[in-house]
């Protein structure tokens, strides 16, 4: 009979393998380095986890469930006063406190490929679009593709992540004032209406 699955022991194994990542890198992380940080038999990592893939898949999985409520935390308010500022506050804050992983999702976008952080980037994306169609249909905003326009909106906060967390190119006062002026355009009233 198989052995129960303790999701304490889960969750330290994945604690453990974060830290061991933000430390060494993603390259140089061990699943012996992660047992012993974990407190648990090299063994026992593969009750859980089939691979240091499998348990980079679950780190991945992680950031966008805590990515996806962040998103149904401040989407809704994009459009009140401030709203868009508080939104790429609240991403920025969160990329700086998860700013290992995403460097280790950079050079290896794979990391992010199995099905359920697949399935929460359609959640997050779906959440996105559902804001943004119910405030086009409420005429709060200007009638647009709600897909494209989600998308946009995300592509703009991922070079906002990046340039300001992963790149350092720009001031993130620079990122932020750019991209709440575009974002604030893209989410006014039609000037129609």
């Amino acid at each position: 009979m198989a052995r129960p699955i303790d999701p304490e022991k889960r969750a330290a194994i994945l604690q453990a393998a974060k830290m061991i990542i933000e430390r060494d890198g993603y390259q140089s992380a061990k699943i012996a380095q992660i047992a012993a940080e974990a407190g648990v038999a090299a063994g026992t990592v593969y009750l859980y986890f089939d691979s240091k893939e499998a348990i980079a898949a679950a780190l991945a999985s992680e950031f966008f469930e805590l990515a996806s409520a962040l998103t149904r935390k401040h989407a809704p308010q994009l459009t009140e006063p401030n709203g868009v500022e508080n939104y790429i506050d609240a991403v920025v804050e969160f990329a700086i406190a998860n700013k290992t992983l995403l460097e280790q999702l950079k050079p290896n976008p794979k990391m992010a490929e199995d099905e359920y952080s697949k399935e929460k980037r359609r959640e997050l994306q779906g959440q996105m679009i559902s804001m943004l169609q119910d405030q086009m249909d409420k005429g709060i905003i200007d009638s647009y593709d709600p897909r494209g326009l989600a998308s946009l909106i995300f592509g703009i906060m991922h070079s906002v992540v990046m340039g300001v967390v992963v790149f350092k190119d720009y001031p993130r006062e620079i990122y932020r004032e750019t991209a709440a002026k575009i974002l604030r355009k893209a989410l006014q009233p039609s000037a129609t209406a």
